[in-house]
Formats: C-alpha cells, structure tokens, sequence
C-alpha cells in the first residue's frame, strides 16, 4: 500500500503540532501549511519550527491560491485545524472541488452562544468530510452544531513521547533533589503554567489565595504577570506566590517534578496540554468547568477537583481539600499518571494515521 499523502492546515507551529506532524511524516507523505508565523502573545522561543519528516509551508495573501490548489491536486485529503481561517475555507473548497475528504480536527472545543452566527459554524463545520475528536466534551461541542456523531472520530491528544512520558515518571520520584536546586522552600508546593492573559484567571487564583493561610508556595510559570494581578498580590502580601518567566521545557519538567498540586484557574481552555503534563507527574490536579482536559480527564480517571469558572471561594475550597488531605491528593496523583500513560504522541499519531486510512480510498 502506497503512502498516504496529506495536506494539513493549522494556524501556527506549535510545539505539539510539529512534534506530532514529525511522527506523522515518518508514515505518510505531509505538507503542513501554517496561516501565520507566530502570535503576538507568544513567546518566540516557544516555536518549533524543526520541519525534519514533511514540508512545512507560511501561507500569505500572494501565494495562498498557488500552494493551496497544489496540494488539493496532489494530496489525498485535508486535515482543518481552523474551520474559520479564511485559508482553510479555502482550502477545504479546493479539496471538496476534486471529491477528497476533508477532516475537520480539533484540539478541544467548547461551545459559546454566538447568536445569529452559529448557524454559519454549523453551515461551515457541516462541509467537512469527517471530525475528528479528542474525546467525548469535544464531540459536545461538535454536536452543539449540529454535526452528527456517526462521522466523529476519536484520537488520543498528547504534546508528550513516550521517551518524555518515562523520564517524567523517573524525575517524580526527585522531588526533594528538584526543589533543593531551584530553590523552594516551601514545604508544600503548588504549581501552574499558563500565559499570563486574562482568560488564564490568575486573578481568580490570586483571590483564592488571599485566606487560605498556609505555609505554602505557589510557582505561576509563564510570563511577566497582569499588573492587577501583581498588584493584588502586594496590596494582600502574599509573599508565597511566586512569577517566573517563561522557561525552556528540559528546566519547566523540574517544577513538575517538584511540585505537589496543579491549579490552572482559567476562564476558558478548549483543552489545556498543561492538564496532561502534570498528570505525567503524578499531580493531582484542580481547574475549573471551563478546561476541556481537565473536565474530560476527571471524567475518565477521576484525577481531578473541577470548580465553576471564575469562583474564588470554590478554587479556595479546592486547594484547601488536598492539603487537609494527603491521603486523597495521592489517590488523585495515582489516577493521574495511570490514565495519562496512553496519551503519548506517538499514539496521536497511530490513531490520526489510523483515521486517514480508514476513511480515504488509496489508489
């Protein structure tokens, strides 16, 4: 059997992407076409631009139709990472053109009332070929436009190898060893990565800090913080919080092998790979009804304290239950690494091949 070759449409290389288009390439022939080289709220070391397996492409407004309509006549079929870009609209135009399947993926989705608008996503979505899902609060937001379920498949979403997933098991186990060389002092440690953006709710945290009166430290790793955000916590004198930078992933890997609980706060996540990097650190895990991974892992393994979004009291309430409870905290860390161990990228891409394979017809 000949080599799939496939075109897949995103909006920019990011870390899991190209690390999984790599694993990809390694079995069928891939193009990766990218709307834009980067986000003004990303840092630019966060990028992964090593293309080594497949072709990796920046479309822009003079050579879109060009490369766009090359691919539609040489791929088999084409993954949509972004049903609204104007690109993949029309790309998935060109494709359909020539009868090929177009599979609309998605990382995560969670469905928000647009009014007179979803019924255009609905008319959009419903152009697609096939979907494919990263579990069942996802196929929610699919069938919320009413795209019918007998054409959603399912895919294990990672940003981990199974190389990554091992050493992580190992470093867990360092837990003083990692807290003694970067420098906590805390006795107990909780952890959360995040950019520094309003919709992260590091303000919520900040409140919900505010009373819990522990000798804890809380590392918020990921940028510069709000200015609201830092100012409340030097107006209520919460010494114990803590804000890194951004940081490289091999120094990142030591603060979740340091740490003893995962909070991210956030107010909106279509899924949050956060959630999966600190299952494979054994943590037990709070967020909040808003993050997809955390919402669809609780669900499965039941790892996680799931609060309303934008509740300081609650998340409060959270935290306090797994320091007053050891005992429980290690039930939800074992639960955490057991259910994670699957979600490998190499897995991503077994399942993805698996759904190209399944759906398009090879000559």
């Amino acid at each position: 059997m000949k080599k799939l070759k496939v075109c897949w449409i995103s909006n920019i290389p990011s870390p899991y992407k190209t690390a999984v288009m790599n694993l990809l390439g390694e079995k069928c022939e891939l193009a990766a076409l990218y709307e834009k080289q980067a986000e003004s709220d990303r840092e630019t070391a966060w990028y992964d631009r090593s293309f080594r397996n497949y072709t990796g492409l920046y479309l822009n407004r003079q050579n879109f139709r060009r490369i766009i309509q090359d691919m539609a006549a040489s791929c088999d079929c084409l993954i949509n990472s972004d049903y609204s870009n104007p690109y993949a609209i029309y790309a998935a135009e060109q494709f359909r053109k020539r009868k090929k399947r177009v599979f609309l993926q998605a990382d995560g989705g969670l469905a928000v009332p647009r009014g007179p608008l979803d019924l255009v996503i609905s008319m959009v979505m419903k152009r697609c070929s096939g979907y494919i899902s990263p579990g069942s609060e996802t196929d929610r937001y699919f069938a919320y436009y009413n795209i019918d379920t007998d054409k959603i498949d399912h895919y294990r979403f990672s940003c981990m190898s199974r190389e990554e997933m091992q050493k992580a098991d190992d470093m867990r186990k360092r837990k003083d060893e990692f807290r003694e060389k970067n420098g906590i002092r805390e006795p107990y440690m909780i952890l959360s990565v995040g950019q520094q953006i309003p919709r992260k709710g590091y303000d919520i945290l900040a409140e919900a800090l505010n009373g819990i009166g522990r000798d804890c430290g809380v590392y918020i790793i990921g940028g510069e913080p709000e200015e609201h955000v830092l100012a409340y916590v030097k107006e209520h004198q919460l010494d114990s919080v803590h804000f890194i930078p951004f940081m490289e992933k091999e120094k990142l890997m030591e603060y979740y092998a340091a740490a003893d609980l995962f909070v991210l706060p956030t107010r909106y996540d279509i899924w949050g790979l956060v959630i999966n990097e600190a299952m494979a650190y054994g943590l037990p895990v709070i967020s909040t009804d808003r993050c997809v991974a955390a919402v669809e892992f609780r669900n499965l393994y039941d790892n996680a304290l799931i609060v309303p979004a934008e509740n300081a009291d609650e998340l409060r309430k959270a935290i306090m239950t797994l320091m007053d409870d050891p005992h429980l905290a290690a039930q939800l860390g074992e639960r955490s690494i057991n259910g994670i161990q699957g979600y490998t990228l190499e897995n991503m891409r077994d399942d993805l091949i698996s759904i190209l394979e399944k759906h398009v017809n090879q000559v």
